[in-house]
């Protein structure tokens, strides 16, 4: 007889995965906890969609962007993380940095910028730690107009009455750590465009503050919650309220497990994150509502089978269907993981785990819920009956 892959699936599997419903409960809730521990505690690395930042569009001198070229050389800059797209045409990127701290790394960002700028002997340190002062050492003492036209090539405006009279070797700049992080914006701005300024003609800045992030995130938040009860409301119609209860606890299971990865791992949380939210949210519900469905057919087929037995034989019916369809999503989605690149890691990593936890809700958390909700009492006492006797 021919082998086929199909023959590794039993035609009639019978496996009792309800009768190891309270471990799961007990593992799902332990993984959920943890995950939200983790965002309270640790909180997500959120990238620059929400936490704000620049956005530099450039143009090729000559020929198309190289955008695998230029995320390289940028990607070492020291200025965070850097996302990069074709704007318009292939010979236009938009080059998206994270919005820059004022730390220690934007003052020797600065410096890099000077010694190019202005001459390799100038130098600039950070002032005390409590204030976002900084120093700035010319190679030589010179003229104070001198001095500040040298410094306004990092994007500093200094006034007179902050520097001494006379000739200006080394002088402080005093600032908030707020106008420092505000000036940081600019070093990065010049670093790029000094990293890059050979091959790309600089044609527009913008800063993108964090209170556009936060409304981002605030939008983010409502689409995913709005799904989900959209979802929910959808399965108790065309069911009844505890599979639409059940489903609900699923997908909530799944969304929070996906967080708790984004937080173990330290990925970048973004809109493409919250992509990969939905999308797993659309999977594990039509995995989910496959099972349902073949359960609500098998209760009015088999009104005498108590409801662990039902929901098991349902399931092991729709078993080798789920298992082909998780399966194809995750070999295609493993390939993401491993030839996807750099850009598409977050998103495809987070599918992936989503295949794993929206397969295994589906068929422990949500079919559960059935049995905790008290979905069919009947059914429920034959199940106790039959339990009974076994024992005696």
């Amino acid at each position: 007889m021919l082998w086929r892959p199909h023959h590794l699936i039993q035609a009639r599997p019978n496996f009792d995965f309800l009768g190891k419903r309270k471990i799961a409960m007990v593992l799902s809730t332990v993984i959920n906890v943890a995950s939200l521990v983790g965002v309270f505690v640790f909180g997500l690395n959120f990238g620059i969609d929400f936490e704000g930042g620049i956005a530099i569009q450039v143009k090729a001198k000559q020929g198309n962007v190289q955008l695998e070229e230029l995320r390289s050389t940028l990607g070492h800059l020291g200025v965070g993380e850097v996302s990069l797209q074709e704007f318009g045409d292939p010979s236009t990127a938009l080059i998206r940095v994270q919005r820059q701290e004022g730390n220690n790394q934007c003052v020797a960002n600065a410096e890099r910028v000077m010694k190019k700028r202005a001459g390799d002997g100038w130098s600039v340190k950070p002032g005390p730690a409590n204030t976002g002062d900084v120093e700035f050492t010319a190679p030589s003492s010179m003229d104070a107009v001198a001095w500040r036209d040298a410094v306004s090539r990092v994007g500093l405006t200094v006034q007179e009455r902050q520097l001494p009279r006379g000739t200006v070797n080394t002088a402080k700049i005093d600032m908030t750590h707020e106008q420092r992080a505000e000036w940081c914006q600019q070093v990065a701005i010049k670093l790029v465009e000094d990293t890059i300024g050979s091959n790309y003609e600089l044609r527009g800045t913008e800063s993108v503050g964090p209170k556009i992030g936060e409304e981002l995130m605030r939008n983010g938040i409502l689409a995913v919650v709005a799904t989900l009860a959209a979802i929910a409301i959808y399965v108790w119609f065309r069911f009844e309220w505890q599979f639409g209860v059940g489903a609900l606890v699923a997908l909530l299971h799944d969304v929070l497990c996906t967080v708790g990865l984004f937080v173990l791992l330290r990925l970048d949380f973004s809109l493409t994150a919250l992509a990969a939210l939905l999308t797993i949210a659309g999977y594990s519900i039509n995995d989910t509502v496959v099972i349902f469905d073949r359960v609500r057919e098998n209760m009015r087929r088999y009104k005498k089978m108590g409801l662990i037995e039902l929901l098991n034989f349902s399931i092991n019916e729709t078993l080798a269907r789920t298992l082909m369809t998780s399966g194809t999503v995750f070999v295609a989605v493993a390939a993401l993981v491993l030839f996807g690149g750099p850009v598409l890691y977050s998103f495809s990593i987070a599918m992936l785990w989503g295949v794993i936890v929206g397969t295994y809700s589906s068929i422990w958390v949500a079919s559960a819920c059935l049995v905790y909700l008290n979905l069919r009492p009947e059914q429920l006492r034959m199940d106790a009956e039959k339990a009974e006797k076994a024992k005696a």
